[in-house]
């Protein structure tokens, strides 16, 4: 059939294949399960964030109790007491204990009221000194010279300072010279940063952050000076010399030479890397920031070298020809075209390596000790801010509402700030040094 005169007939537009429901319906599922997952890490990162701002700022702002000491009257002379069934009352207001162990050096109590028939007695642990924790045992067992011991109440918050002479098993005289009770005090904001000393179990107590942060940033640096010349060295390596063929094998071995678990290197480094140290210097202590320190820039290297082969390989293989062209050797190829053009993913790498090695654990835990004095000397031990947050999770002075445990938080949080500075200047060296081909 022919068409009319003067008008144009429009061909007959397609319609677009779309999916089937059940298609349509499984996007629709995928999207959603992946804005759900997206939301869970975004709530997740900024709850742990606002429980550390919250915790840390808890450190700065909430009262401590410190001990403080006052001199007691001689309550005299408790003469008779049997060393392993009589009782005595130590002070008004001191629960009766039973004396089961006594020496020159101390009493060793049990619950008067605990109950011992069938089974043996309850010691009591631990005995506080004015200055650190002291285990009852050792006190018993200490120098004949010494006759005095200090004992804890945990239900008056007070400790006591007891004075014993004992002849032939038998305590002859109890005496208590010295009690021990708490007082408020705050933690303030200049003297976390401006303090030099970190002490969070010996009285007086001080959280200076100075000692951990010097700690931390003399590993940091002594191991991205190992890591840095020996990544980069391996990564101009693969990307311009080695021969496909062994690059293939190389890359994932070094790839996953990145996965080997921390703590193996924290033996290799005490084991080690430490006695091998000790035989060129005698300065060299057991436990030292630069047996940590080595091994931590080795164990950084594959990441280094991993990331800046990637930004190697990403430079135009135009560049390299062109070079060639002016008859470039293949050494200035690479280090006059290939890592300045790469130069943004290489700094990225450096500072990854850094975030990394400020962050890392279980190295400087094993092998760099937990010496919280302020030192620059890499052959003395040091402690580290996570190397002082691990120590104090697993000992027992990690009590909720207490300093050492607040303490953790405020560490953390500085922690924190540290590695996010760190990860923004990543960011602001890439965008200032990226170089855009076309």
């Amino acid at each position: 059939m022919r068409a009319k005169p003067g008008v144009t007939k429009t061909p007959a537009v397609e319609k677009p294949l779309t999916a089937s429901g059940s298609k349509y319906l499984l996007e629709r599922i995928v999207k959603w399960v992946l804005f759900l997952l997206a939301t869970v890490s975004v709530l997740t990162t900024v709850g742990i964030i606002s429980v550390l701002l919250y915790e840390g700022i808890q450190f700065f702002t909430s009262d401590f109790y410190q001990e403080k000491h006052s001199e007691l009257e001689v309550t005299g002379e408790a003469a008779g007491l049997a060393a392993e069934s009589a009782p005595t009352t130590l002070a008004p207001g001191i629960v009766p204990r039973v004396v089961v162990r006594s020496t020159t050096d101390a009493l060793i109590f049990v619950n008067w009221d605990a109950p011992t028939v069938g089974r043996a007695p309850v010691y009591y642990d631990v005995a506080i000194t004015p200055n650190l924790g002291l285990d009852l045992t050792d006190c018993a067992n200490l120098s004949a010279e010494r006759t005095s011991c200090v004992i804890s109440d945990a239900g008056l918050g007070r400790s006591y300072k007891v004075s014993v002479a004992a002849v032939a098993g038998v305590s002859k005289g109890v005496a208590l010279e010295t009690e021990s009770f708490q007082v408020p005090e705050k933690v303030r904001w200049h003297r976390y940063f401006t303090d030099t000393k970190w002490r969070t179990l010996l009285v007086p107590r001080s959280y200076g952050i100075w000692p951990l942060l010097v700690g931390t940033m003399m590993i940091a640096v002594l191991a991205m000076l190992v890591a840095v010349p020996l990544g980069l060295l391996s990564a101009i390596f693969l990307s311009e010399y080695a021969h496909p063929r062994l690059r293939a094998i190389a890359k994932p071995i070094l790839e996953v030479l990145a996965g080997v678990p921390t703590v193996v290197y924290g033996f290799f480094a005490l084991f080690f890397i430490t006695p091998l140290l000790r035989t060129i210097s005698d300065d060299v202590g057991i436990f030292n920031a630069l047996s940590a320190a080595i091994v931590m820039g080795v164990m950084i290297v594959p990441m280094v070298s991993s990331l800046s082969e990637d930004a190697m390989r990403a430079v135009p293989i135009s560049l390299r020809e062109g070079a060639y062209a002016l008859g470039a050797t293949k050494v200035e190829v690479a280090t006059k075209v290939v890592v300045p053009a790469a130069l943004s993913g290489i700094v990225a790498a450096f500072i990854l390596g850094m975030s990394r090695a400020v962050g890392e654990t279980m190295i400087v835990f094993i092998a760099a000790g937990q010496n919280e004095k302020l030192t620059f000397n890499p052959l003395d031990p040091v402690n580290t801010m996570t190397g002082f947050m691990a120590t104090t999770n697993f000992s027992d002075n990690a009590i909720p509402g207490t300093a050492q445990f607040q303490a953790l938080f405020a560490v953390g949080i500085t922690l924190f700030v540290i590695t996010l500075l760190m990860n923004l200047l990543s960011q602001l060296l890439v965008a200032r040094f990226r170089e855009v081909y076309e």
